[in-house]
C-alpha cells in the first residue's frame, strides 16, 4: 500500500490510535498495519507511543497521553504537571506527571516523558474535567495531596516542593477525608507532618 495514501486514510483516528484501529482502516491485517505503521514512523508522520500506540502526528499535546498509555485503567494529570498547571509552582516540570488506578510506569516517548504513578482504588479520586479536550486534571487540593502522599517514596521524585504558592481558596479540611483512607501508618505520619508545615499562616 502507497504510504501517502495509508496516512491520508489514518488521519480520521487522529489524534491517537492502536495497530488494531489502524489495521481496520487500511483493511488489512495487524501485522502488515504494523508494518506500515513503522514505515511512517520512520518517515517521521506518526509518533510511536509505546507498544501497539501511535500518535497521528507530533503536535499532540503530551497532557493527553496519560490515559492513552494507561488504558484500559484511567489516569489523571497531578503532582507537579497539576501544581504548575494550577499556578502553585513557577517552575515547568519537563516530564508529565499523572495518577493512575493502574501500574507506575515511565513512558519515554517522541512527544515527551510521561510518569505515570500508581495510587490504592479509594485515593483515585479529586480531580476535574478542563477544555474541550476535556483533560483530566487533579484539583489544586489533591495535587498538592498527591505530591505529599507520593514523597516518602523510593524514587525520590517528589522529596520537597520549593517555592508552593497556596491559592487564597484552597481547602485544607479536603485533606482529612484522603488521610483516612491512608493504610500505610508510616506515610500517613508524614503526610499529616508535612500538611502541618504548609497549612500554618
Amino acid at each position: 500500500m502507497n504510504l501517502l495514501m495509508a496516512y491520508q486514510k489514518l488521519k480520521i483516528l487522529e489524534p491517537t490510535f492502536s495497530n488494531k484501529e489502524a489495521a481496520a482502516v487500511l483493511k488489512v491485517d495487524s501485522n502488515y498495519a504494523a508494518i506500515i505503521l513503522r514505515r511512517l514512523a520512520a518517515a517521521a508522520t506518526v509518533v510511536r507511543l509505546a507498544r501497539g500506540r501511535w500518535a497521528y502526528s507530533q503536535s499532540v499535546d503530551p497532557l493527553l497521553l496519560q490515559n492513552i498509555l494507561t488504558y484500559p485503567m484511567m489516569a489523571y494529570i497531578s503532582l507537579y504537571s497539576a501544581l504548575y498547571y494550577h499556578g502553585m509552582i513557577e517552575q515547568i516540570p519537563s516530564t508529565v506527571f499523572a495518577v493512575s488506578n493502574g501500574k507506575t510506569k515511565l513512558f519515554q516517548t517522541p512527544l515527551g516523558k510521561i510518569s505515570i504513578h500508581s495510587i490504592t482504588a479509594c485515593l483515585f479520586t479529586g480531580y476535574e474535567s478542563y477544555g474541550k479536550n476535556s483533560l483530566l486534571v487533579a484539583s489544586p487540593e489533591k495535587a498538592l495531596f498527591d505530591t505529599l502522599y507520593f514523597m516518602p517514596a523510593k524514587s525520590n521524585i517528589f522529596k520537597k516542593i520549593t517555592e508552593l504558592e497556596i491559592p487564597e481558596n484552597f481547602n485544607f479540611s479536603l485533606f482529612k477525608q484522603w488521610i483516612k483512607k491512608i493504610k500505610n501508618k508510616s506515610r500517613e505520619s508524614i503526610l499529616k507532618k508535612s500538611l502541618e508545615r504548609l497549612s500554618r499562616p
